[in-house]
């Protein structure tokens, strides 16, 4: 399962993110969930720092991409906001592949 991991502040901001796993939905090379799980969270990590050219830190492994956001910015908060919307979409229609968790840090 694709597990999406979601952190906000006290005031709703948006901070960092985490995504692992992997969805079982079919074999590699033709799980079209894990393909729009990872073209959704390079897309929005590739916007904020290469785009927007804001201030975060990302990890990247075998099975992990997690983003801490050095930046409140608007622009950014929509880039964020839409991942979560996107991943929460799948969520509802892959349920048994995907799950979303949003967390305050």
């Amino acid at each position: 399962m694709i597990r999406a991991k979601f952190f906000y502040s006290k005031d709703g901001i948006c901070v960092g993110f985490e995504v692992s796993g992997h969805s079982g939905f079919a074999d590699s090379g033709l799980d079209i969930v894990c393909s729009a799980v990872s073209c959704a969270v390079q897309m929005c990590c590739n916007g904020i720092t290469e785009v927007i050219g804001a201030g975060a830190d990302v990890f990247v492994d075998s099975d992990t991409v997690s983003m801490k956001i050095e930046s409140d910015d608007e622009k950014v908060q929509v880039l964020l906001e839409s991942l979560r919307m996107e991943i929460g979409l799948l969520e509802e229609n892959y349920s048994e592949n995907v799950s979303l968790c949003v967390l305050e840090v």
